[in-house]
């Protein structure tokens, strides 16, 4: 069969629905090209952006009846010409879901031949009824500190911690207005003890309706341990009926998250290098 590409604009991206979801917001940093047929069937798409000093895939999708026929290799293949021609000498990443429950392309990841595949983390699917359930965990912290919301501070307060945070090479912000059009400001705060951050949470709504966790900076984890119970018991009471989904990457997340969401379903991400 013989395939082509189409570059997804936001001229064009209307077309494209079926094969890559609203949330994969088409930036100056985000390239996202379509795979078509000889008839102009869109068979899946991919989508990739300059993070740092990589290349990230963060969306390849292929639809269910054409798998496993290389549409899935010729996206690849499309992303790899294009940073080679590019004249970056950069990796070129992806990371991806392991779920038992859906037809998902982690098989495809795994068998790609040009490329190292490792397990990296889980991401956990809490329903609301583990929401509910968590508020339980809400307890106040016995020190001094104070509880701000990200948004209620100045911008040029904001923009500075998200500085900070870069620098730490932890979360990159590359469009302010956009990427606070998409945060909930109800549930983006944070924690100061002497007037110094020491937790911080980021909360997204997304097309769906649903919420992710985003981001979650902490160096007080009983402070930490607060502010988590406080966003899940605002979360019952603003977006009742919500899940929220959240990455655990490191020990101490796995174990705030066990704690937090001990009935929450989890998927396995696996990270690959080209």
């Amino acid at each position: 069969m013989n395939y082509s590409t189409v570059l997804i604009d936001d001229l064009n991206r209307g077309t494209f629905d079926s094969v890559i979801p609203e949330t994969i917001s088409l930036t100056d940093t985000r390239v996202a090209v379509a795979c078509v047929d000889d008839k102009d069937y869109i068979l899946g798409a991919v989508s990739y952006q300059v993070v740092g000093f990589e290349y990230v895939i963060d969306w390849l999708y292929v639809e269910p009846q054409v798998r496993r026929q290389g549409v899935g290799t010729y996206l690849i293949d499309q992303v790899l010409r294009a940073v080679v021609q590019s004249g970056e000498i950069l990796p070129v990443t992806a990371q991806f879901e392991f779920r038992e429950d859906d037809d998902a392309l982690h098989t495809f990841f795994l068998s790609f031949q040009i490329m190292e595949t490792t397990y990296s983390h889980e991401r956990y699917y809490v329903s609301p009824e583990d929401i509910k359930a968590s508020d339980a965990l809400h307890r106040s912290v016995k020190a001094e500190h104070k509880t701000v919301g990200f948004f209620d501070q100045s911008e040029k307060e904001q923009k500075m911690i998200l500085s900070l945070l870069a620098r730490q090479h932890t979360i990159t912000v590359l469009d302010y207005e956009k990427w606070k059009a998409e945060c909930v400001p109800e549930l983006c705060q944070c924690i100061y003890i002497n007037n110094n951050l020491v937790d911080l949470i980021f909360m997204r709504k997304l097309s769906n309706g649903n919420l992710e966790l985003s981001y979650l900076y902490g160096k007080y984890p009983r402070g930490l341990i607060e502010l988590l119970g406080s966003t899940v018991s605002k979360m019952e009471t603003l977006f009742p009926g919500a899940s929220l989904t959240f990455d655990a990457m490191s020990d101490e997340s796995l174990q705030l998250a066990k704690r937090l969401f001990p009935k929450a379903k989890t998927a396995h991400i696996y990270e690959a290098e080209f």
